[in-house]
């Protein structure tokens, strides 16, 4: 039995605003056997606490389950590596008030930092002084690479298309992208609940970031085939468990 679930939520969990069908079930099962749910989301477009709202909201029981974004991994990265730096944000406003009351110093005229985050509500002001400061050379930190994000209306654009824009415009990548699939986001998880890695699962439904993560991470590794993988996609003999919903993964378990 596993002892720590990090699950991926965008085409793992939910689509949107609804959650799959098996998903309560799921959660049901894995916490009756003491084993803790993380939820692990490169979605660095809110903040731990909304998403919480929100999985309780769908039905997900208050207490059972933990969230964690590459947003907030974003703040401890730049805690660490960027001690007392001044930063130019692109985010949401409820993300950029997480970082001011995390204690880190933005600044729009002369950031030691540029920090890319998913801001929906990005304008062409914003995305033209963000080129600008990267141009000029400074550090430039992303929280994810996903190029799209899954809704029920089908993918709208994410941080990687972001990031190509900037690519395009300036020629230059970040210098660090803090989100899955760099396995640091989740080693961060691991050392928090104090577990050994042999009792952990890392489950999503993408390849080039959830699945990367669990690999690079060297712990049990899940896809599902409720998001953007399909059964086509996937390589022949794969290094992971490959299931068709979080249901047909605890079988594959033994649960």
């Amino acid at each position: 039995m596993k002892k720590l679930f990090v699950l991926d939520m965008d085409g793992t969990f939910y689509l949107g605003n609804t959650l799959f069908p098996e998903s309560l079930e799921f959660v049901e099962r894995i916490t009756s056997t003491g084993a803790k749910l993380v939820f692990l989301t490169n979605n660095s477009s809110a903040t731990p606490e909304e998403y919480h709202d929100k999985l309780v909201r769908l039905g997900v029981p208050e207490g059972s389950f933990s969230v964690y974004t590459s947003g907030e991994a974003t703040m401890r990265f730049l805690k660490d590596n960027y001690p007392g730096s001044s930063v130019y944000l692109l985010a949401t406003p409820s993300v950029e008030k997480m970082f001011v009351d995390s204690g880190i110093i933005l600044d729009e005229k002369d950031p030691d930092v540029v920090v890319l985050t998913y801001d929906k509500t990005l304008t062409f002001k914003k995305i033209s002084k963000f080129c600008g400061f990267v141009r000029d050379g400074i550090s430039y930190i992303a929280s994810h690479p996903d190029i799209n994000c899954p809704t029920e209306r089908g993918f709208i654009p994410d941080v990687g298309s972001f990031m190509a824009l900037i690519k395009t415009s300036t020629g230059r990548e970040p210098d660090h992208i803090v989100g899955k699939p760099n396995p640091t986001i989740l080693e961060m998880l691991i050392e928090e609940f104090d577990v050994n890695r042999a009792d952990v699962i890392m489950v999503g439904d993408r390849l080039m970031t959830d699945i990367e993560c669990g690999l690079r991470a060297e712990v049990t590794t899940a896809l599902v085939l409720t998001g953007e993988t399909t059964r086509e996609m996937v390589p022949d003999n794969p290094p992971f468990i490959v299931a068709d919903n979080l249901l047909d993964l605890l079988k594959k378990l033994g649960y």
